[in-house]
């Protein structure tokens, strides 16, 4: 659940408070901080940041949690054609419904901070953003998911950016997708 702090950096302005948590708890939160090497603070703020950005929006949508290799076995199991019409789907009746839910409309920034969230705090696998030299955003989403991970996620994006119109480049490989879009 971790999140990388150098990816996708946001001017946060912090406050102080205080909260009341059971030992057990707090003894578990510290364990996770010392096992992932960040101070107490820095993951109980992720931890809220998770909470607000990601979980509460997904309870909202009805969406469950599932083990990885479950999803995993599942793609390898269909067919790439059943993957891609239920990856299409999964954009047209819910990822555009949630991210307008979220934002207020769909737009490709808010398409990418969705696709940040849903990999950074969903599971899905690696965010990683980075610059052209020609000023070009370029997204990677690394996943663990299979050929047919990158069959759904390729749907996926695609069909979310044609509910604006946009067409980036989407670049396709086993172990994820590559998405350009312009400056």
């Amino acid at each position: 659940m971790l999140v990388d702090s150098t990816i996708k950096k946001q001017d946060k302005k912090t406050i102080t408070r205080s909260f009341r948590i059971s030992e057990k708890s707090f003894k578990a939160l510290e364990e996770d901080a010392l096992y992932h090497n960040v101070s107490l603070n820095t993951l109980v703020d992720q931890l809220f940041d998770a909470h607000a950005n990601y979980e509460r929006f997904i309870e909202k949508m009805g969406m469950m949690r599932m083990a990885k290799l479950t999803f995993r076995r599942i793609l390898d199991a269909s067919s790439s054609e059943g993957v891609a019409q239920a990856a299409k789907l999964h954009a047209k009746d819910q990822g555009k419904v949630a991210a307008i839910s979220k934002y207020g409309e769909l737009t490709v920034p808010n398409i990418l901070d969705g696709l940040f969230l849903m990999f950074s705090y969903g599971g899905w696998g690696e965010y990683h953003e980075t610059r052209s030299s020609h000023g070009k955003r370029v997204i990677t989403l690394i996943h663990d998911l299979g050929q047919n991970g990158s069959v759904y996620l390729l749907n996926f994006v695609k069909t979310i950016f044609e509910e604006i119109p946009y067409e980036p480049r989407i670049t396709p490989t086993d172990q994820g997708i590559i998405i350009e879009v312009g400056k």
